[in-house]
């Protein structure tokens, strides 16, 4: 279990809640990392990724339910955060209160690449969740 409760793990926390953008990295067929930028929810357990049907992220998770994510660090190199954890691929629909709060969270993203949140939701309706078991970074 992570502790969110020290002075690091209250920034990581703080950060999760505010950032748009963390790396996922998924491992390959051929046990390669595939790290790539995606939009997320956390909810303080676990974070809410979706995904398109064909994406090969589905297929890596299918495989290997271990991912790594990564927050941005600054320019310098500081206030580095890597979450180890492992994804699974949800049946079905989420809660509607959380799906409200991812499509929030991007409502101007989602503006921004030409869509609505019904054709989003379309387009990108496999939900993923991750469920961190560590934490490092600085």
């Amino acid at each position: 279990m992570i502790d969110f409760d020290t002075e690091f793990g209250g920034r990581v926390r703080k950060r999760l809640e505010q950032e748009p953008v963390i790396w996922l990295t998924t491992i390959d067929a051929k046990n390669s990392p595939q790290p790539r930028p995606v939009w997320f929810h956390w909810d303080g357990e676990t974070l809410l990724i979706f995904s398109q049907a064909e994406a090969a992220k589905i297929r890596h998770i299918q495989r290997n339910p271990r991912v790594a994510l990564n927050l941005n660090s600054t320019p310098d190199g500081g206030d580095v955060v890597v979450l180890l954890g492992e994804a699974s691929i949800v049946v079905g629909q989420v809660s509607l209160e959380r799906l409200k709060d991812y499509l929030r969270k991007y409502r101007e993203g989602i503006k921004d690449i030409g869509m609505t949140p019904e054709s989003f939701q379309a387009d990108y309706h496999v939900p993923i969740l991750v469920k961190p078991k560590a934490l490092r970074g600085f």
